[in-house]
């Protein structure tokens, strides 16, 4: 039986087969394509039985193979890779595609336009509104404070700092590209200058990590809360958030990882150490609690609403909607935060030395205390000791004329106090030599009071030997939120007076003198 020949094949390019590329020319004769994946023009086959042209390879990464190509097993096989190789190279090509470029990092993520301004939902959310205005939320992006603080970091860091402020403290600003390194707070918008406001946290989807702002924003008709079953309404959607009752919705900024590494506030941490999680016990419950009412006008009544005080320690230091509300709000926080206990004889003789044992047990708070980065706060005994005529025989925990404290940052008693109690943070540099701010922190020591610890100061106070009569004792749990000489570091001496005291607890006693 005489065998079929079979048809020789030639492969063209439609303009002219001597510009084929040489290993598509060197695979021709197999029966298959081969070479660079992109092509200006078709490819074709060109078939002796048929007398015509069938497309092989089309531009953009097109690729058809026809059946009058060799079907011997060999070249079946080399086919089967090539199309893997082909297909290979299909996903690649997609992937650069022009059409779809991978997003420019220098570009702002969102425009000013995507977030709605605090004031479209007053109508419908009127007291959220008017509680959220008062808060340290709008204040944020409006502080003096903060604006030194960024200024200063900004300049010892050559702008290295960049957004790592502003994107707490106004996430709008930071993710529309309003604050460069070095921008001028005159120059933004009246969204951003509102720090923290509604559409920030009620556009947020997820948190990637419970701190340093590692959270994602989806602005849009979505709003997200803590509703599982949001009433419908016209002006947007609503869509139910387990997120937004739980403690990593606040440690999305309330946890802080300075850019050196190290760990400046750890308010999260604290509260996961303390395992509140397991009792369903989350940062909402103290600083955002609830009350029966509606969630918006009109809306169905509810047994639980969520307070948008935000109240804290810190309050607003310069002219400020409801700054009393917050002052009043604060106080009344600070002063059901622990439990202090005073212990000491009731009687002591003239000439010797009454032991005082001033016990302080953090017990309603969910994490240390103080917290935040307690660098820049001062919780602190106060101790002071009169005899009856009401001269002071001893003393702790007074300020100076600058209203320092008289430990080793008095400028004009440094460390006079050497029985002063201060519960706090301090920061070291790289030179291991302590330092201000946060920024510059290499390592810490940590001083605070743990959630259910207990920390004892005890002081010896010599009585005189020709004292008689009672012997009156005088002991506070102080707290204020700024110390003085970090304002006039910054620049900012002129607020210092403007920084509230808060006695936490006092006790006063009578102790009397024996012969």
């Amino acid at each position: 039986m005489k065998r079929r020949r079979k048809s020789p094949q030639r492969w063209h390019r439609i303009a002219s087969a001597a510009e084929m590329p040489l290993p598509m020319r060197r695979n021709a004769k197999k029966g298959f394509a081969s070479g660079m994946p992109r092509f200006a023009k078709t490819w074709c086959c060109w078939s002796e039985s048929t007398r015509s042209r069938k497309p092989i390879f089309s531009a953009a990464c097109r690729f058809t193979f026809f059946s009058d190509c060799r079907q011997n097993h060999s070249t079946n096989r080399l086919m089967k890779k090539y199309i893997v190789f082909s297909l290979l190279l299909l996903v690649a090509c997609k992937g650069k595609s022009p059409v779809d470029p991978p997003p420019d990092p220098d570009q702002p993520k969102f425009k000013v336009t995507d977030f709605s301004a605090p004031e479209a939902c007053a109508g419908c959310h009127p007291n959220h509104y008017e509680e959220w205005r008062t808060s340290m939320h709008a204040y944020a992006f409006v502080d003096p404070v903060f604006f030194a603080m960024n200024a200063a970091g900004q300049q010892k860091t050559g702008g290295q700092l960049d957004q790592f402020c502003t994107k707490c403290h106004s996430p709008i600003a930071s993710l529309t590209g309003e604050t460069p390194p070095f921008f001028d707070p005159a120059s933004l918008s009246p969204i951003s200058k509102q720090g923290v406001s509604c559409d920030v946290c009620h556009t947020i989807t997820k948190i990637n990590e419970p701190r340093n702002a590692e959270i994602e924003l989806k602005p849009g008709r979505t709003k997200y809360g803590s509703l599982a079953n949001p009433a419908p309404n016209p002006f947007h959607d609503s869509q139910f958030n387990a997120l937004f009752d739980r403690s990593e919705f606040c440690g999305g900024c309330h946890e802080v990882q300075n850019p050196l590494g190290t760990n400046v506030e750890e308010t999260f941490s604290e509260w996961n150490a303390a395992a509140l999680a397991g009792m369903s016990f989350d940062c909402q419950d103290c600083h955002m609690p609830t009350y029966a009412g509606e969630a918006a006008v009109g809306g169905p009544q509810r047994a639980e609403v969520h307070r948008h005080y935000f109240v804290g320690v810190d309050v607003p230091l310069v002219d400020f909607p409801g700054a009393d509300i917050q002052r009043r709000e604060s106080e009344k926080l600070l002063q059901n935060s622990a439990t202090m206990t005073v212990t000491s004889a009731t009687a002591v003789s003239a000439g010797d030395t009454l032991r005082v044992h001033v016990s302080i047990l953090n017990n309603k708070t969910g994490h240390h205390l103080p917290s935040g980065v307690t660098a820049e706060r001062q919780m602190w005994i106060a101790l002071r000791a009169r005899d009856q005529n009401n001269n002071v025989l001893y003393e702790s925990g007074q300020l100076d004329a600058n209203s320092d404290l008289m430990d080793h940052h008095s400028e004009l008693n440094p460390n006079a106090d050497r029985d002063l109690t201060i519960f706090r943070q301090r920061m070291f540099g790289v030179d291991g030599n302590e330092v201000l701010f946060f920024f510059e922190a290499k390592t810490v020591e940590n001083n605070m009071i743990p959630f259910l610890a207990t920390k004892t100061a005890t002081y010896k106070i010599p009585v005189p030997v020709n004292l008689s009569g009672t012997l009156s004792l005088e002991v506070a749990l102080k707290f204020r939120s700024l110390p003085p000489y970090f304002l006039r570091e910054l620049g900012l001496g002129d607020l210092v007076a403007k920084v509230p005291i808060v006695d936490m607890a006092q006790e006063s006693r009578q102790i009397s003198i024996t012969p």
